[in-house]
């Protein structure tokens, strides 16, 4: 059964890293442990108001905390989601009666099914990553808390995702002020795949252009296959150091199906890179509805 969670404002809380991660950017903000509690709570309850002291009470656990310290972090809270303090659009301050979150700035999606890491419980590097055949042993999958491992020397975080794309579009669209912009690449290379990069102002395009450079061989591939099925593709992706946001878009004149993916250590080993959007984009477009044409 898919679990759901809510995104706040494109804003997903992600509890073992002690940070919220934008869905579009891959953008990480840490928040305090009780700031963050606090978000959880409410994402889980969008629309009800809760009391101060159903706030301090499940949030704090019945410790000794000063009158600010719930005023303090609906304050923080506000600011890393982007909210105005004034106008309230998020969470609203309910005079007489407590807090909400605004259940219109929950969008629903799917939550993590699998935390993956590696057998030995470390990093990879990109020495480790040379004596690793790029086939070797496949990827074991468990239902379970526990973390499932992956042997193919990419540590990946997946953020399985399906959601409307008005989340990429409501974030290029904020405010002029914004400072990651997408650039198009490899324009008129394939058919039906559009490929972006998010760059910030001064950067290169060419330092993000690495990931086309590393997946273009996977990218003719796909296009060869959704051609045939008449859908398109468009690719959003952005590289810190070893870790890539990836997101992508199947959509035809049916519907559509969205996946976003953080991978950790991606530089480490081409193959395994490059088998892992192959097979995720797949099992996306496989989960698509046909399209009967009249």
């Amino acid at each position: 059964m898919k679990k759901y969670c809510c995104a706040i404002n494109n804003w997903l809380i992600d509890l073992p890293s002690g940070s919220i991660i934008h869905l579009v950017t891959g953008e990480h903000k840490r928040l305090g442990a009780y700031q963050l509690k606090l978000l959880d709570l409410l994402q889980q309850n969008p629309g009800k108001v809760f009391t101060r002291e159903e706030l301090t009470n499940q949030v704090w656990e019945g410790r000794v905390i000063g009158n600010n310290s719930l005023p303090n972090a609906i304050h923080a809270l506000r600011a890393a989601l982007e909210d105005d303090g004034k106008q309230q659009r998020i969470i609203r301050t309910v005079p007489k009666r407590g807090y909400v979150l605004d259940a219109e700035y929950c969008q629903q999606v799917e939550s993590p099914q699998e935390d993956i890491s590696l057998d030995n419980e470390k990093s990879l590097t990109e020495a480790d990553a040379a004596n690793i055949p790029p086939h070797s042993s496949d990827v074991t999958y468990k239902t379970s808390g526990q973390p499932t491992r992956y042997r193919r020397g990419v540590v990946v975080s997946l953020l399985l995702v399906v959601a409307l794309f008005v989340a990429f579009i409501g974030y290029l669209k904020i405010d002029r002020g914004q400072t990651i912009k997408p650039e198009e690449l490899a324009k008129n290379e394939y058919s039906n795949i559009r490929l972006y990069t998010l760059v910030e102002p001064g950067e290169r395009l060419q330092d993000q252009a690495t990931v086309y450079n590393r997946l273009k061989d996977t990218y003719h591939l796909l296009n060869e296959q959704i051609k045939k099925k008449s859908i398109n593709l468009s690719i959003y992706s952005r590289s810190n150091n070893q870790t890539l946001n990836f997101t992508l878009r199947l959509h035809s004149t049916c519907g559509q199906n969205i996946l976003a993916m953080q991978i950790y250590h991606w530089r480490a080993n081409l193959a395994s890179l490059n088998e892992l959007i192959l097979d995720e984009t797949r099992r996306k477009l496989n989960e698509m509805a046909p399209c009967k044409t009249e």
